[in-house]
Order: C-alpha cells, then structure tokens, then sequence
C-alpha cells in the first residue's frame, strides 16, 4: 500500500504531483439515479372482478387439486388488455386463493390480488419459464394479496421465475407479496421505467438462485419502501441484453440474501445507480442464515465484465453479514459477453456495521493494474476493518475508523465528503 501526501508547493515536479492528485480528487460523481419524479403509485380502475373458488388449504400442498383458474384468469386479461383498467383477484366469503398456470399481462392493463387473497403456482408453469409474464408497456401488479411459486413444497423441475418483465416499459409492483419462488422472485428486464413500491419478497434465504430482485438493461428504475427475504442476491443489477443505469433504490431492508449487489454481468455499463437509506441483514427475522452474507456488493470479471460507473451507496446500515463491502474485478463466476472489468466513481459515504459474523472482511479488487478500481469512502464506521485480496485500487478515504485497505497496487489517498457515519435503528 502506498499513502500519498503532497504540499502545496508551486512549481516543477511538486506543482504537477499536485495537480494530478487534484484531478483525481474532483473526479468522483455522486449518483442521481432514476431521473423520474416517482411517487406511490395509485391502483388502477377495475375492469374485471374474479371471485376465488378455492381455499389456501386445498393448494398449499405439493399436489393441488387439479382444476384451475388459469383459463378464466388469463380470458379476463386478454378481455381488459389495453383498458388502462385492472383484473382483480378478489375474496369470496372462505374461499381465498386461485390456482394458475403462466399468465400473461397484455399492453395498458394490470392484475389486482386483494388483501388476504393469494395466487397459487399450480405444478406445470415452471415449464414455461415464470407464472407472471409481462412482456407489454403501461402494467403493473398491485394489492395486498399474495402471489406463491410454492417452491417450498413442490419441487419442480426446472427453476421458474415468479415474475419476469420483458421489455415492460412503465412497470409498476405496488403493495404485492411475493413468496416461494423456486429461482427469481422478480425479474425486471429490459425497456424504460419501472416502479417497485411497498413490495414484500419473502422466499427462503436457503433457496439456491431466488434472488429476491433482478435489475436488468433497463433505464430508469426507483425501488422503495421494500422489503426482500432471498436465497440470493437481495438486489442485482446487471446487463444481459443492454445497459443498466438511472436506477434508485432506497428505504428498503434486504433479510438473508446475497447483498445489494451489482453484477455479475456488467458487459453493457451499469451507470448512476444510487443505494440510500437501506438496510442489510445477514440473516432472515426468523434467524435463517444467508449462504453468503454479502452487503455491499459489486462484482464481476472478465468472463462478463465491463464498465461500472458512478454508483453511489448513500447511507447504508448493516447487521449479521460477513462480506461488508466487496469491489472485485475478479468474481470467478460469470458468465455473458466477455468484456474488461473497469469500476469508476464507486462512492460509498455512510455506512454503519454492527454483529457482524466471524471472518469478517472488506474487499477492494480491480482488475490489473492498468485498470484499477476508483472507490471513494467516506463515514465508514465497521466493526471488522479486516482487509481480504485487495490489490489494484485507487482508494481515496475519509473519517474511515480505521480502515485501511492495503496490498498489490492499492494506494490511498485523501478526500473530503459531506454526511457522517448514519444512525441506524435495526428491527432486530
């Protein structure tokens, strides 16, 4: 590791030392994130209202009744689509849950799942890839009701998403329970504009790959007031099939998962993406450990690798997790388009850690030294200042306690940040 201090001294070599660390220190560009003004959505007018038929108790079960809703489901749907309006999935008397296959939401429409009403995954739509698709612009799912994979007594035979988007531009979740997703709970994919708000995910955190939320090649995304309880990444953004960037995500607790993460794809750019006000914990509130309890998360590698810049985590608070933060260029398990990992203008000002678990560590990689990684850390309070592999790195550090990342081409410098370590008030 290597500290660089320099004098103010006008002239020759001095002059110059100080006017490039001067231009690396102006450098750094705090994220925006969604550049629309996004507020809680409202619930659409109804069009159609389906009543249920079945009980929870005759479908919670590994092999359901075989009947359905999924006809008179998806007849309605196409009916309403382009209506602006909304299907709703309403109570009827002790009757509250339907039982589908894969349902399709058309252009201009949306489904409602009213509160203490819940939409079953019957046994076949794992083989058509999710339960919900969205592949149209101007939808949404809303209610209070609950949509179940049933990924915990059934076991399938392919790994389904719960929700999948494709292209969706304008998409809203708002107020919906999502649980037991045997692979993604949510996956938002493609187009422009996207809303999650007052969302609860709540699949197993030892679900293998149900990560609880999926940002991909999408412009333009805000999740709030959300809660997330995964067997994977808590939140991922990344890039499959086209750029990510414009995307905030605040006031939202992530239980057990993988972190909040970007990666590991990030071939296209992965651009102005703002975390604030949120909280990481490295266990569920039933006490299910995390399989890797990440926090702060960044990765990718040369298998998928590209450029990630400004990206700003704004006030994070952290409990129970092991890995509190990780920036590697060199993830080891990644998979798309091959591409150079490059990280710039990775700010992280505020940060509080408490209990964390044994072993842990921070970790600052990029990925050679003719593409170091630029992190700037500012109010970074941690109960563990191990150091884990770090190596090609710019570092630049304020009101830090004690942490001092040091190895392989990692040299630190000074800056100046606003803020402070935050006050976190932890549910347990």
């Amino acid at each position: 590791m290597k500290k660089q201090t320099y004098l103010l001294v006008f002239g020759g070599c001095a002059l110059a030392a100080m006017l490039a660390t001067s231009a690396a220190l102006t450098a750094q560009t705090y994220a925006t994130g969604d550049s629309r003004s996004v507020s809680q959505p409202s619930v659409p007018g109804t069009c159609e209202t389906l009543t249920a038929q079945f009980t929870s108790s005759k479908v919670d079960v590994s092999s359901p009744t075989t009947s359905d809703d999924t006809t008179r489901i998806q007849d309605a749907l196409n009916s309403c689509s382009g209506s602006g309006k909304a299907v709703v999935l309403h109570i009827n008397g002790s009757d509250n849950a339907f039982l589908s296959g894969r349902l399709t939401i058309g252009s201009d429409e949306s489904l409602v799942v009213d509160t203490g009403v819940t939409l079953y995954g019957n046994n076949s739509y794992n083989s058509q890839g999710e339960l919900i698709y969205v592949p149209n612009s101007n939808t949404g799912i809303y209610g209070g009701g609950t949509i179940d994979g049933r990924a915990n007594v059934y076991s399938f035979s392919s790994t389904p998403r719960l929700v999948q988007t494709e292209g969706a531009s304008n998409f809203i979740a708002d107020g919906i329970v999502l649980q037991n997703a045997a692979h993604p709970n949510l996956y938002i994919e493609g187009g422009s504009g996207a809303t999650v708000w007052n969302v609860t995910i709540n699949t197993s955190p030892s679900t293998k790959n149900a990560d609880g939320l999926d940002i991909d090649s999408i412009t333009n995304v805000t999740v709030n007031n959300t809660n997330i309880t995964a067997g994977d990444d808590g939140i991922a953004i990344k890039t499959n099939k086209g750029p990510a960037r414009n995307i905030t995500v605040e006031n939202t607790n992530v239980y057990g998962t993988h972190g909040l993460s970007i990666g590991s794809q990030t071939f296209d750019g992965v651009t102005n993406v703002l975390f604030k006000n949120d909280y990481v914990y490295g266990k569920s509130s039933s006490g299910t450990a995390s399989t890797d309890a990440n926090a702060i998360n960044i990765k990718t590698d040369v298998d998928c690798g590209g450029l990630v810049n400004q990206v700003t985590y704004q006030n994070t608070c952290i409990r129970y997790a092991k890995h509190l933060i990780v920036v590697t260029g060199n993830y080891g398990s990644c998979s798309g388009t091959k591409g150079t990992p490059q990280f710039e203008n990775i700010i992280v000002n505020g940060v509080l850690s408490e209990n964390s678990v044994s072993g842990a560590y921070e970790e600052f990689q990029g990925y050679s030294s003719s593409y170091r990684a630029d992190v700037y850390l500012a109010n970074v309070k941690l109960d563990s200042n191990t150091q884990n592999k770090d190596e090609y790195a710019n570092m630049y550090l304020d009101n830090v306690n004690g942490l001092s990342p040091s190895g392989t081409d990692v040299t630190d410098y000074s800056w100046s940040a606003s803020g402070g370590v935050p006050s976190c008030s932890f549910k347990f």
